[in-house]
Parts: C-alpha cells; structure tokens; sequence
C-alpha cells in the first residue's frame, strides 16, 4: 500500500485552481474580539474555591485539634461495692485454712490393711473403726489362752478341793493326837500336808490370773489391729487403702505407709498466717478479723485472732499468727487459701455490721459540702456532674455513698478547677 500524500481538492469542472486556494486561504478565525465570561459561572467558581479552602481548613483543624488544644488530664478510680469490715481494715494478711483438731491416725503396731470402712468426706464419732488389719494368729492366739483360763480354773477347783481335805485330816489328827491316842509324827505329817496344798492353791490361784492376763493381752493385741477415731470430725484423706502394708512411723512404699486416714474437726477451722514484724503492735489476741477465701467469693466469715505464736522467723522477719474462723460452713476444708482483715475492736452487737455491703466512694473523689456534694463521672472520656449523697464517716481514704451508684463507675479524683460537665477529658496512664 502506498503511502498517504496529502493534496489539494481537485478542481471543480469549470472552476480555476487558484480561485478554489483563494477562496481556502480566505478562512480565518477571528480571535480579535475576546469570549466575555458570565457573573454566574465566576461566582460559582468563587464559592467551589472557598468550600475546598474551608474543607483543607476543617480537615487540618480536626487533625491537629489534639495538639493545639489538648483535653484536660484527670486521675479516676472505681466505686466499690465491699464489706464494712472490708473498708475497717486496718491490715491484711494471706495464708491458709486449716483444721485445729486435725490427725494423721496410723497403727500401733505393723500389719496390712485387711478393711476400710469410710471414704473421705466420711463424718465419724470418736471411737469409730477407721480401719483394720489382719489378725487371724491372734484370733487364734486368744482361742489357745482362752482354753489355757479353763485349764487352770479346773485346776485350781482340784487344788482348792484338796486344800479341804487336807485341812480336815489335819483337824482330825490334831484331836486323836490331844486323846494321847495318835503319834506326834503323824500330827506333823498332816500339818506339812496342810501347808503344801495350801501353796499348791495359792499357785494354782496365780495360774489362772496368769492366764486370763494373756487373754487381756491377747485382745488388746487383737483390738490394735482396729484404728479407731480419736475424736469427732471428718475423712479428709485415705493415705492407704486396702491390701497396703503400714508401719508406724512409716514414709512411704518402700517401710511402709505410716497412717490410714487423715481426720479432722471442720466446724473448728482457723486461718494459718503470717504477720511481719514491723506490724505486730498493730494485732493483738482477741481481735476481729474478716476472713475472705478464694474459693467461696460470695461470703464473707467473721474470726477472731486465736494466738499469736511466741515466735518468730529471723530470716523473713514473720511471726505466725491463728485466725480462728466463728461461723464456718460445709463449703470450707483445709489448705484453702485465704486472706485475712484485721478489723478495728468494735462493740457489741456491732459484728454482723460488719458483714454488710455497701457502695464506697473514694473520698477524693467526693467534692462539695452538705447537700451539694457531686462527684465528677467519666462516660465514654467525657465527665458528667452526679449528686452525691455520703452515709457513713470516711475509713481509709474511703466513703460509704448512696444511690445511682451501684459499683464499678469510674469517678475522677481530686478534679482540676475549671471542669465543666459534658468536657471532653484524657484518663492518666
């Protein structure tokens, strides 16, 4: 294909081919008389520039809105729902729960388990059987010194049957001998015969206490292959079980297990705990405490400082205390943790108060006098003015309030003059 040249437009039949480039080079556009613009579309232009300046303006400001004008700072802490006892506290320890009447009860002698009648949790009486073990030598044993006590009573019968007639035929001698009818020699004869059944019956009398002695000793080796319960309380462990070899004072497998049944009394419970040194003036024996275990979280236990062990603990610098707990239930065991308040000495009558929940404010937070006490709420980093209505005197930074609060609000604390409601505000790390 050939390339495309570019030529004039051929001449009309008739018509001169300079008159045809005349007529073209005539064309011309007229840019001697400018296009006026119109006022609309010039204001229109004016405003659309103004709406961008104002947007790049709002945008800016908004952006930089934080560092030009930063938000007041504040402090807040939450409201609090606890216990009066909680708020009295004066110190506070941890430890754990144990039980004061609390018993590893092994054997008196070796033996294996043959029996275990109880499980844990088993409450027992004093007395109870705990456990038994294998006694069939010693049924038999006893069996063999039972017959052994009839045998020497049978014998001391014969014995004592001989003692009388022996001394009748020494009565009857001594009255032939005083006839002059009888011989000296025989006299003696009957009275050594008299003095000898009377030693035979004395034997025979220790024979037979000497064999109801082995059958005591035979039933009370029998009654030591039964572990009893040494007093009231509950199964809180079985150390062994059935089969099981023990040895008092035992360790373990290998010299056998040294107790059957760990038992203890759970309605005399006590908090094992520890108070530092720098702290013990503030304690003393009878006080009142708040008992608060980590397993049971709804409740609150009254106690009372039992005893304050006479010593300490140089290298921690600790004295060991025991809380005992007043009103204990079923949900409590040993080795629970616990914590322990220490509460101010209060009168009678005053200690189910303690056990009350209440709403607590702190008291920094409270601002006003009166009737006019407010408190200053943060919602969302914005602060809210709410009435305040105080019920209580302040303990430890602390104050009881009243309604709208119920718990976990977050108030500000010693608020910066100036504050208004509704102000937007920045928490403090």
């Amino acid at each position: 294909m050939s390339p495309t040249s570019t030529s004039a437009p051929p001449a009309r039949p008739g018509v001169k081919a300079s008159s045809v480039r005349d007529e073209l080079g005539s064309l011309r556009i007229d840019r001697s008389k400018a296009r006026k613009s119109s006022p609309l579309a010039l204001l229109a232009w004016l405003l659309l520039g103004i709406v961008i300046i104002g947007a790049i303006a709002a945008a800016g400001f908004v952006a930089l809105k934080d560092r030009l004008f930063p938000p007041t700072t504040v402090t807040v802490e939450s409201v609090r729902v606890m216990t009066l006892g909680q708020a009295q506290t004066e110190l506070t320890c941890t430890g754990y729960l144990e039980s004061r009447w609390q018993a590893a009860v092994g054997a008196k002698v070796p033996g294996r388990i043959s029996e275990i009648p109880v499980e844990e949790g088993t409450q027992v009486k004093a007395g109870d059987v705990l456990a038994e073990l294998e006694h069939a030598d010693l049924d038999a044993m006893l069996a063999s010194r039972k017959v052994a006590v009839a045998l020497a009573e049978a014998q001391l019968a014969e014995a004592k049957f001989n003692a009388e007639q022996v001394e009748r035929d020494y009565a009857r001698e001594q009255d032939v001998f005083k006839r002059n009818a009888g011989t000296k020699s025989a006299l003696e004869k009957s009275r050594t015969a008299r003095d000898a059944s009377k030693s035979i019956l004395q034997a025979r009398e220790a024979s037979v206490a000497a064999a109801k002695n082995a059958v005591r000793e035979a039933e009370e080796s029998i009654r030591n292959m039964f572990i009893y319960a040494p007093f009231d309380g509950t199964v809180v462990t079985k150390d062994a079980e059935k089969g099981e070899s023990i040895m008092p004072g035992g360790m373990g497998a290998s010299s056998g297990r040294g107790s059957v049944i760990t038992l203890a009394k759970l309605d005399e419970l006590e908090v094992d705990t520890d108070v530092k040194e720098d702290y013990l003036a503030q304690i003393h024996k009878g006080q009142p405490t708040e008992v608060v275990v980590d397993a049971v979280p709804d409740r609150r236990y009254r106690g009372e400082l039992r005893e304050i062990i006479p010593m300490g603990d140089r290298t921690r610098g600790i004295v060991k205390v025991k809380v005992a707990i007043l009103n204990p239930d079923e949900r409590l065991f040993p080795e629970l943790s616990a914590t322990v308040n220490f509460l101010p000495d209060q009168k009678e009558g005053e200690a189910s108060l303690s056990e009350r929940k209440a709403v607590f404010a702190p008291l920094a937070a409270i601002q006003g006098e009166g009737s006019e006490k407010f408190a200053w709420v943060v919602n969302d980093n914005r602060v809210r003015k709410v009435a305040v209505t105080t019920t209580g005197e302040p303990e430890d930074n602390l104050i009881e309030i009243a309604s709208p609060f119920t718990g976990g609000e977050s108030l500000v604390t010693s608020p910066p003059p100036g504050l208004k409601d509704g102000e937007q505000i920045q928490v403090a790390e």
